[in-house]
């Protein structure tokens, strides 16, 4: 078993694998988590015909822990008053159902971008009517902690194949390729905006409040990210680069002004080169190094001269 922390890579597939995985699929992912921990102590549940789930997603015996699971779609995190509702129902049936097995009780939810100050407001009620049960969530870092626990082996199995410096070192210029038609096919008949692309500054993931792992990330990407250059500079259509830098630049300005955070720009970016789903090692490093690069070389995300840090 090993405690250490998960690597740059897992952190980012967990956090994608949270955003896409939303109702039955949330559950079954935390399930099957707390089964490769705890063995037969934990108890997969599901409802049965029209007897349902008594408000129970999961049971941990030893500790008389319950857990129910709210998977947003996307992550969403607007719907504040289903997850409400949801919290209200689920203890409700909980507490009529189990409450004789049932010492903890805990929200498992996969908004990785942080819950609504009602949610904390509706756990707070819980606690001051119930003061024989313990409260509590278990989003992002929670679920993190527990993989964080589990033989390299399972963490593969739950989160895909992770790149290594082998792979890094091994570029393969047709996934690169792969990756850089799938965005021509959306772009290809724009006009790239006016505006130079401008070397970024070193500190510019300083400046932007970037947690460490897509430091991580986008440091490790710029030993490939002269293949992404190379490529431009050689592909039919001189304008190629500028058309896929604009589509970034617009595309970063999207997310920002939704206010989300400037980790939750980077899971979409990471999203939408990658693609969704298990991304092999190859698809990994091409991915890497196009972002490292995009990140250097046009206007997504601010510069230090610009004065301000992104999604804040």
């Amino acid at each position: 078993m090993s405690a250490s922390p998960l690597d740059y890579h897992y952190k980012i597939a967990l956090r994608l694998k949270l955003r896409q995985s939303s109702g039955d699929a949330f559950q079954d992912f935390f399930s099957t988590v707390m089964e490769k921990g705890h063995g037969d102590d934990f108890v997969r549940v599901r409802p049965f015909g029209q007897k349902g789930d008594k408000g129970c997603d999961g049971y941990l015996q030893s500790s008389g822990q319950l857990f129910a699971c709210y998977g947003a779609v996307n992550g969403d995190k607007g719907k504040v008053d289903y997850l409400i509702g949801k919290m209200d129902d689920d203890f409700a049936k909980a507490k009529s159902h189990l409450s004789g097995i049932v010492k903890e009780w805990h929200m498992v939810h996969n908004l990785v971008d942080g819950l609504p100050v009602e949610a904390i407001n509706k756990l707070d009620e819980f606690k001051k009517a119930n003061p024989g049960i313990a409260f509590g969530f278990v989003g992002l870092e929670g679920i993190e902690g527990r993989i964080a626990q589990l033989s390299s082996v399972i963490v593969a199995e739950l989160l895909g194949p992770q790149a290594t410096n082998k792979d890094a070192q091994a570029m393969q210029p047709a996934e690169l390729q792969s990756l850089i038609n799938g965005i021509i096919s959306g772009v290809a008949a724009r006009v790239p905006a006016s505006g130079a692309i401008t070397p970024v500054p070193s500190d510019k993931l300083e400046a932007n409040n970037l947690p460490n792992h897509w430091h991580q990330m986008i440091e490790n990407g710029w030993n490939n990210a002269y293949f992404v250059a190379e490529y431009f500079g050689r592909h039919h259509n001189p304008l190629i680069g500028e058309h896929i830098a604009s589509l970034f630049r617009e595309r970063y300005q999207y997310l920002r002004a939704q206010a989300i955070t400037p980790e939750g720009i980077m899971d979409s970016l990471y999203e939408f080169v990658a693609g969704i789903g298990t991304v092999p090692p190859a698809r990994q490093v091409a991915a890497q190094a196009l972002l490292a690069h995009l990140f250097e070389s046009c206007d997504i995300f601010e510069n230090i001269t610009a004065g301000a840090g992104a999604g804040a």
